[in-house]
């Protein structure tokens, strides 16, 4: 009889456990999903000013002001808007049917590359998070972008994930073809200087041809 009662009991405290357990994986999944769901907060929508509707017409503008300012003095400092940014992350979305709406934003030294992703019924925003510098490990400067963070909604994923993601979304930021769009941006690509994520926006800077590169003319 003993022996049935501790049975009993213990077939009890199983239960249990695994009734406490399935309610904590309901709970987790319905936490991850409110959090999956809900729309990031980042703030007011892109702004800053219009140097163009297309990369080609950012390019003409942004090398015109590079061009002279490098004329009156040894370096020139041009900024790429939240809405420039805007501009290129859609020009360069590496997957259009499912990532629509992209847009970008400054926040907190990154540059943030937001989009709307249908799921099944519902609609989730990824959330890419950008560090923006410039490299000179290659045999010209060059601008590199790393995702530091890749949230959805309001949920990151962890680095594992993100990491496997990183190739297919690797283009959703690209500042370098930039540099292709227009004679004066070509020419002046090698005198890079310095590039900065700033609150304003992306600085980029360059220097005139035979004066000594000045990397903090583009601030902080």
């Amino acid at each position: 009889m003993t022996s049935l009662r501790c049975a009993q009991s213990g077939v009890v405290r199983g239960c249990c456990l695994l009734i406490v357990l399935v309610v904590a994986v309901l709970g987790a999944s319905a936490f991850i999903a409110d959090r999956a769901l809900a729309a990031p907060s980042l703030g007011a929508t892109p702004a800053g000013p219009d140097h163009g509707e297309s990369e080609a017409a950012i390019a003409l503008t942004l090398g015109a002001q590079l061009a002279a300012e490098l004329l009156a003095q040894p370096d020139g400092v041009v900024t790429l808007s939240e809405h420039d940014l805007t501009v290129l992350a859609r020009a360069h979305n590496p997957h259009p049917n499912s990532l629509r709406n992209v847009s970008a934003r400054v926040r907190d030294g990154l540059v943030v590359v937001e989009a709307e992703h249908p799921y099944g019924p519902f609609t989730v925003m990824p959330v890419a998070r950008i560090s923006v510098a410039l490299s000179t490990a290659a045999s010209a400067p060059l601008i590199a972008t790393h995702m530091v963070e890749l949230d959805v909604g309001e949920l990151t994923l962890p680095g594992f994930i993100r990491d496997r993601l990183v190739g297919s979304l690797a283009p959703a930021l690209s500042v370098n073809p930039l540099f292709a769009r227009s004679a004066a941006m070509r020419v002046l690509r090698a005198y890079l200087e310095c590039v900065v994520v700033a609150q304003d926006g992306v600085r980029i800077g360059v220097h005139r041809p035979g004066t000594t590169p000045q990397p903090s003319v583009c601030g902080a």
